[in-house]
């Protein structure tokens, strides 16, 4: 009889919808610091022989990755990339920004806004992780026009940036590569994939490319939903439950009135 019971809690509850859970989904992508979607001007290096240009990044399809818009994921980083062949040392900080389209502007370009439909995050979330001047390093390291401090380089026929500190915003040397819309990615954090976005760039957090080596890995994951909704069944529903409740009932007296 225990058992029967046990079947019976079952089928009564097969039309209630008690708990719904998504699995998260998960995809890694290795990000080459050479690469970029920021603006660049004379990003080039030459070092042992060897020749490097900073290099585009490609647009990640979010669709590909089954993600969409209003999807909450977690971005985490994983490695660190050497910022300079020359001074060697090790960063992990990224950036990144949504677009409606993998479309880049070509780097030679003037264009200050590469990811030309580049759409920004939501007010909470760019509250937290948003990209500013006054929080990131904003200009480039050469610049095509002479600024008091800044000096001429022959070998990339631009002026570099000097005495003040590339991370200081209010230096005058360098144009700036910043676009609204793009926020910083330290460690880990999770997000919600604004209105319209299709695709995701991203690149790590510099100001000159061409220097970079080593490799990053980036994870994004679909973040776990839980949904704890009740369903109201159907009238009949209710019927059959309690029909079904009702004959358990009469066959428990019977067994026990035969015993």
């Amino acid at each position: 009889m225990n058992n029967f019971w046990s079947i019976l809690m079952v089928s009564s509850l097969a039309g209630l919808e008690i708990l719904s859970a998504t699995k998260a989904q998960a995809a890694s992508f290795e990000i080459d610091p050479a690469y970029t979607f920021l603006r660049t001007y004379a990003d080039t290096t030459d070092y042992n022989g060897v020749k490097t240009i900073a290099g585009d990044v490609k647009a990640i399809s979010l669709s590909d990755n089954g993600l969409q818009s209003g999807d909450f994921i977690h971005l985490s980083t994983s490695g660190e990339f050497n910022f300079s062949v020359w001074n060697p040392g090790n960063m992990s900080d990224m950036i990144g920004v949504f677009s409606a389209s993998d479309k880049l502007v070509d780097a030679s370009a003037s264009a200050e806004k590469r990811v030309v439909d580049a759409i920004g995050l939501n007010s909470k979330d760019s509250n937290k992780y948003g990209y500013t001047d006054k929080t990131w390093t904003s200009r480039t390291l050469f610049d095509s026009n002479y600024y008091s401090d800044s000096t001429f380089d022959s070998a990339k026929n631009a002026y570099m940036c000097s005495g003040m500190s590339l991370s200081d915003p209010s230096r005058t040397c360098g144009q700036k590569t910043l676009f609204d819309g793009i926020f910083g990615i330290f460690s880990d954090i999770t997000l919600q994939i604004p209105t319209n976005a299709k695709f995701l760039f991203l690149a790590v957090n510099d100001n000159f490319y061409s220097d970079n080596t080593e490799k990053m890995l980036l994870n994004i994951s679909k973040t776990e939903t839980i949904n704890t909704q009740v369903a109201i069944p159907e009238a009949n529903t209710i019927l059959g439950i309690g029909a079904t409740i009702a004959l358990a009932l009469r066959m428990k007296r019977k067994k026990q009135i035969a015993e």
